[in-house]
């Protein structure tokens, strides 16, 4: 039998057909083992009927069980969680995988079940679900017509289960619809060239740019964002059936309405169903104003639209612009979003429902990459996130726990909800944890689209209903007291808010029978800038003790039981010292007033009340903060708006993802955090600073998990961080990633996870300490790597000692290794900080790629403070602008152990004295010459001075010069005669060691051990900054062979720089082991095959 798309599509959309499907067993997938008649499953019971079909070994050596199952108990369509225990009887076959179909006459799941011959607890169920005549199954209809030629290999049928490559499609797509609108508006979008997105005008913008949206680019994206969120929100409303019971009412909603509505569609429908309905009771839409003059007449079915409430169909300032899209980009739209199919169901990692899930939100928002392209955001993979969620929770639980084997019990929990590891439900372990569970407070300080709330929410709940044994009907209401008093989350960007909010609403319409309203969420995730609690100096962050009040304040409120409990008017009386705790009384009751009118005016009061509390903290910026927008992005007032988690000691966790950029990247970023916060440092990553908030926002033993870069152990800019970590907090464990890149193809980033609780009580500690070292890591490695089960890794309980670790960088190395770096350090000497510097930094010596895109003048490759032979030459300079053009040197010159003489290139060489717009009067050819570049150049010192000049002094005579990153070993370069070189190279310069004695140190294997052990290493290349440079343990030498040596190298590579100077290293080796005291045992721990025998080495006598 030929099957073609149609094919497909008929199947799916028909109820189940037993014959049809064995046959396409037989046909389709090449089983040649099916039974003609199914054999029935012994363990059958009264919810189902459980048959065996056959099986088939694959040409990639699976074997492949085919079950079916006639479930009894009801619709399978939005039931997964049962279905997962079925899986269990398929271990008994000895299969690796399963192809299985529950049907319930009406719908039915088809579901891969994979990696069977590993424990029960990491079986992967991904599913289709099928049955709906009007459906498209566009995805399934797609695979499974270009599976057909590779039916008989499992990782082609396992791809065709695929919910990444789904979701990536799906991203796809909505990306380019989002560009639609937004390019509709403003006649611009955006394009990916290489790993950047680059705006680019496309064609006219419409007049609505300028009249509705005042021309901002921004408004205009925030705008588009919102009505599609919403949209997308209803199409997961659709899919639970409570869009008047039809499963395909947005199309419907669209197709049906006539042309003149379909051209003005926002107007006439969406925004009247957004606002009028799904904002408004039921109760109250006959009296309330028409939404745009129209009301709801356009709407089918009016009345059997649920009201939610919960903020994110709240008619907002940017909601009452006026706009208006061509028809045919709404049915673009809606053509896009039915051909998907929505699952309500955030998916597992272990268990996936082929469709768009809450998660792929979140993934949205991550990936409208011209938003995000500065803020440092990426999506975390759904496995790291549950293993972070599952160990912060697991930390937390455990804390003021001694006992070893109560630990592993609590860890064994939360990780299974088996309530049997506590004892059972009612044990005394039990009734502990759930209190806690109950108790505990989490914030994440850069939520993002709420990817880890998310998660904690799921581990809360799994742990609470294992204990509480509550029905699925209590279900919705356990999440409502998780969000309301466990849950707290704060973003830079509204979108975000938006988007988390969204998935937090999402998780409790599953649960519920009939549509509820929704919380109001708009006190508990919150806008604001997580680092700053201060605002133009003003510190907010213990307004409460600051701020005396001696009159009193009278807030007036419409009648509401859910505010003030059956009275007529809502009366608080501010007096002097409880300003924060009223505010928090009105924060609090927010959360469950379900009138929207009520909801506006109590909202208004606590910004209002809020605005006063800040000008009374500071006068001086009174009339500034009349203008503020509360909340907003300039600043967040944790201790006011979070108040209750404060008044006992802090959050327990603090989780997430912070957002990851350097400030030569975007210094807009850092505005405000730069002047005021203590936790800032030149050359740090943005992260740093989430970090230090973090460890301040915890309670006492709270804990921290964050992703971030691995860097922060050795990067000058995190020193702060460092101290900070290693004073006041307790390093739990630290998992690198290695090579292995987290997020993909959205950022070249290498990762680790950390866990910290705020303890200062040991002052030695060991913790867990992972790294991936393969050179070609994967997904599987990494999360193999989660369960100590990856091979190519390192697995160690490093020592942390307080007092010893204080401004030191952070390295992790076994015992052996450890040891010999110890005795390195016995009788050590140090370069100082003045004896060692960068090159210099021009911004820019010569155009790149980068710059000739922006400034179409300029040509690739052209000197700008840098130049060529020929362009010296061009210049015609003075005897005066000669003196200020230097040698200039880069890597073709600057070789291992020696730096050519001869330059090709040369550097205008001007310090910060040049900053004077008449310093370079004296030079005319010279400031021509770079009046040229005037809009290229970005110097700190422009228009003519060099960014970085550094001290001159470096350049001059004898010196060494050491390549920043290096491959394969370090390279450091003797040099005698004047060379200027760039941040590319360090510069070290000394009196107080022989030049060529040091050469011959810092290059040979041994301090390469210590810099691959304790220096800063990205990956298997060196990173020899700075720091690395002063910590390296130096020894002074006394005969002055190694001085011979470096010598005879140096000469031999003059006359042939291709020549073998092995020999001659292996003996500079050979003199730095006994150097540094080394036993012939360590020197074979830092090269287990060197070039002398023991008798040798101990003997003292090696020569080549």
């Amino acid at each position: 039998m030929a099957y073609t798309k149609d094919t497909f599509k008929t199947l799916f959309q028909h109820k189940f057909n037993l014959q049809e499907w064995q046959l396409l067993l037989s046909d389709y997938f090449n089983a040649d083992r099916i039974r003609k008649s199914p054999e029935s499953l012994a363990d059958d019971s009264e919810d189902y009927a459980g048959y065996f079909l056959g099986d088939t070994t694959t040409t990639d050596h699976y074997k492949l069980g085919f079950f079916y199952y006639k479930m009894e108990d009801g619709s399978v369509l939005r039931r997964k969680v049962g279905l997962r225990n079925l899986i269990k009887p398929y271990l008994r076959y000895g299969f690796d995988a399963a192809l299985a179909v529950f049907d319930d006459g009406n719908n039915w799941r088809l579901s891969l079940i994979c990696d069977l011959s590993d424990e029960a607890t990491n079986t992967k169920r991904f599913t289709y679900v099928f049955g709906d005549e009007r459906a498209l199954y566009k995805t399934p209809v797609s695979r499974f017509f270009g599976l057909r030629s590779d039916t008989d290999k499992f990782q082609s049928i396992r791809e065709a289960f695929s919910v990444d490559a789904l979701s990536d499609d799906f991203f796809d797509e909505y990306r380019k619809q989002y560009a639609e609108f937004v390019k509709f508006l403003t006649g611009k979008e955006y394009v990916k060239r290489g790993n950047k997105w680059v705006e680019q005008e496309v064609g006219e913008p419409d007049a609505q740019f300028v009249s509705s949206f005042g021309g901002s680019k921004k408004m205009v994206r925030d705008y588009i964002k919102k009505m599609m969120g919403r949209i997308v929100f209803l199409y997961f409303l659709q899919s639970k059936g409570w869009l008047a019971g039809n499963l395909h009412y947005m199309h419907d909603l669209f197709y049906s309405a006539s042309d003149s509505v379909k051209a003005d569609f926002l107007d006439k429908v969406l925004e009247p169903m957004f606002f009028g309905l799904l904002n408004t009771k039921p109760e109250d839409r006959a009296n309330a104003p028409l939404v745009n003059g129209v009301g709801v007449k356009f709407i089918p079915q009016a009345n059997s639209i649920p009201y939610l409430n919960g903020g994110l169909f709240q008619q907002e300032e940017i909601d009452k612009v006026d706009s208006r899209f061509p028809a045919e980009m709404f049915k673009s739209l809606f053509d896009f979003f039915d051909s998907y199919n929505f699952t309500i169901d955030e998916n597992d990692p272990n268990d996936a429902e082929v469709g768009v899930d809450p998660e792929m939100l979140g993934k949205i928002f991550e990936n409208l990459l011209e938003d995000n392209k500065d803020k440092g955001a990426f999506y975390t993979p759904k496995e790291i996130v549950r293993y972070m969620c599952q160990e912060s929770l697991i930390a937390y639980l455990q804390t003021d726990i001694e006992d070893e084997e109560v630990k592993k019990h609590i860890a064994n929990f939360v990780k299974t909800y088996d309530v049997e590891e506590l004892g059972d439900a009612s044990s005394e372990l039990a009734t502990s944890i759930d209190q806690k569970l109950k108790n505990v407070k989490i914030c994440d300080p850069a939520i993002g689209s709420g990817a880890f709330p998310m998660g904690l929410l799921r581990e809360l709940y799994g742990c609470r209903k294992a204990i509480e044994i509550f029905d699925a009907d209590n279900a919705a209401d356990i999440k409502r007291h998780i969000i309301q008093n466990n849950i707290y989350g704060v973003d830079i960007e509204k979108g975000a808010v938006d988007i988390a909010r969204l998935r937090f609403w999402l998780a409790l319409i599953i649960d519920e029978k009939e549509p509820m309203p929704l919380p109001n969420l708009d006190f508990k995730i919150m806008q604001g800038n997580s680092l700053l609690e201060s605002y133009k100096g003003v510190d907010l962050s213990q307004m409460q003790n600051d701020v005396k009040r001696g009159e009193t304040v009278r807030i007036r409120g419409r009648r509401s039981k859910q505010m003030i409990n059956s009275k007529t008017e809502l009366s608080i009386v501010f007096e002097e010292n409880d300003v924060l705790k009223n505010i928090q009384d009105l924060v609090k009751r927010y959360f469950d007033i379900t009138d929207h009118q009520e909801r506006d005016e109590c909202r208004s009061q606590i910004n209002h009340y809020i605005k006063d509390y800040i000008k009374k903290c500071g006068p001086a910026i009174a009339d500034e903060v009349d203008e503020l927008e509360i909340p907003n992005d300039k600043f967040f007032l944790w201790h006011t708006y979070f108040a209750d988690v404060f008044e006992k000691g802090g959050f327990d966790i603090v989780i997430g993802n912070p957002p990851y950029i350097k400030e030569y990247e975007n210094k807009s970023a850092f505005d405000g955090f730069r002047e005021s916060s203590p936790y800032y440092v030149g050359k740090m990553d943005l992260w740093y600073g989430f970090a230090c908030l973090a460890i301040y926002l915890l309670k006492d033993s709270g804990i921290l998990c964050f992703i971030a870069t691995n860097n922060w152990v050795t990067n000058a800019g995190a020193a702060l961080m460092r101290n900070k970590i290693i004073t006041e907090a307790k390093i739990l464990q630290l998992v690198d990633f290695g090579d292995y890149m987290v997020f993909g193809d959205s950022a070249s980033i290498q990762t680790m996870i950390m866990l910290f609780s705020n303890t200062k009580k040991e002052i030695k500690y060991n913790f867990d300490y992972r790294r991936l070292v393969t050179n070609t890591p994967n997904l599987k490695n990494a999360l193999d790597l989660l369960g100590k089960k990856e091979k190519e890794a390192i697995y160690l309980l490093p020592q942390i000692d307080r007092f010893k670790q204080i401004n030191m960088l952070l390295t992790f190395n076994s015992e052996d290794k450890n040891a010999v770096l110890s005795h390195m350090l016995s009788g050590a000497d140090f370069l100082n900080a003045d004896e060692a510097t960068n090159g210099i930094h021009p911004h820019y010596d010569f155009v790149n790629n980068r710059i000739a895109r922006k400034f179409p003048f300029v040509k690739n490759g052209e000197g700008i403070f840098g130049l060529s032979m020929l362009e010296k030459e061009n210049l015609h300079l003075t005897n005066e602008e000669q003196q200020l053009v230097k040698p200039y040197y880069n890597t073709l010159q600057v070789k291992r152990y020696y730096t050519i003489k001869e330059n090709n290139e040369w550097i205008i060489y001007t310090n910060s004295t040049f900053k004077n717009i008449n310093s370079m009067d004296l030079y005319p050819h010279l400031k021509a010459h770079l009046d040229k570049y005037k809009d290229v150049i970005s110097s700190d010192n422009k228009p003519y001075g060099l960014h970085r000049a550094r001290d001159e002094r470096f350049f001059k005579g004898e010196k060494i010069v050491s390549l920043r990153k290096c491959v394969g070993r370090p390279s450091f370069s003797y040099s005698d005669f004047d060379a200027y070189v760039s941040a590319t190279f360090y510069v070290i310069k000394t009196n107080r060691y022989d030049m060529k004695f040091l050469t011959g140190v810092l290059n040979s294997t041994l301090i390469a051990f210590w810099l691959r052990n304790r220096g800063k290493m990205q990956g298997n290349n060196y990173q020899i900054d700075k720091e690395p440079l002063l910590q390296i343990p130096l020894k002074k030498e006394d005969d002055g062979k190694v001085i011979t040596l470096v010598t005879s190298i140096i000469n031999r590579l003059k006359t042939n720089p291709q020549a073998d100077t092995t020999s001659l290293e292996n003996q500079i080796d050979f003199l730095v082991y006994h150097l540094y005291n080394l036993t012939y045992d360590e020197v074979l721990i830092v090269d287990p095959n060197p070039p002398f025998t023991r008798e040798q080495y101990e003997s003292g006598d090696y020569n080549e």
